[in-house]
């Protein structure tokens, strides 16, 4: 039984078993992973026989931690919004918007010591608002409220879905 905290969303026991297969004449290790609260079953294979399981498993598990993060870097930092013609281009801008998506994950880091609720994208807006105010863009006191009062409101939100989905999932479990 190994126990997952580092999730996203919340820590979870997973029932491992594990067996050692043979595909193209090849050892690997196939990991069926059941969630006891849920019934979820994840398959897993891997040609890191050496590797202990639990390993195998955190980095198995980090997939949705990646996806994320992709979903963020595209949403909010322009990851796709590339129009070049070349390749060199390309790498710049790709460079460009992993160091900014670096820069927007250290700053939610250091603010969720402050409020542990913050996430990347409010991050990301409070940032924009920011800068347009260093670099002096037209930007009013009204546009600048409204970017405060949607992350409050994301806030809010997210405090609620915390709530409900604890409830939901403390009810599943007894």
């Amino acid at each position: 039984m190994y126990r997952l905290t580092r999730q996203t969303t919340h820590p979870a026991v997973w029932r491992v078993a594990t067996a050692i297969v043979w595909v193209a004449d090849r050892k690997h290790t196939l990991m069926v992973a059941r969630n006891d609260a849920t019934g979820e079953i994840k398959y897993f294979l891997t040609n890191a026989t050496a590797e202990p399981v639990a390993r195998i498993l955190a980095v198995a598990f980090r997939r949705w931690t990646v996806e994320h993060l992709f979903r963020v870097a595209k949403q909010e930092v322009g990851l796709m919004h590339d129009e070049g013609r070349d390749d060199t281009g390309l790498m710049r801008h790709l460079t460009l918007a992993v160091v900014v998506l670096g820069f927007v994950a250290a700053h939610t880091e250091r603010l969720r010591g402050k409020n542990p609720d913050v996430t990347m994208e409010q991050v990301c807006r409070a940032l924009n608002v920011r800068c347009a105010i260093l670099f002096r863009r037209r930007r009013g006191t009204g546009a600048i409220q409204h970017t405060s009062d949607v992350i409050q409101y994301h806030q809010r939100r997210n405090k609620q879905a915390t709530r409900s989905h604890k409830k939901r999932r403390h009810k599943r479990v007894t």
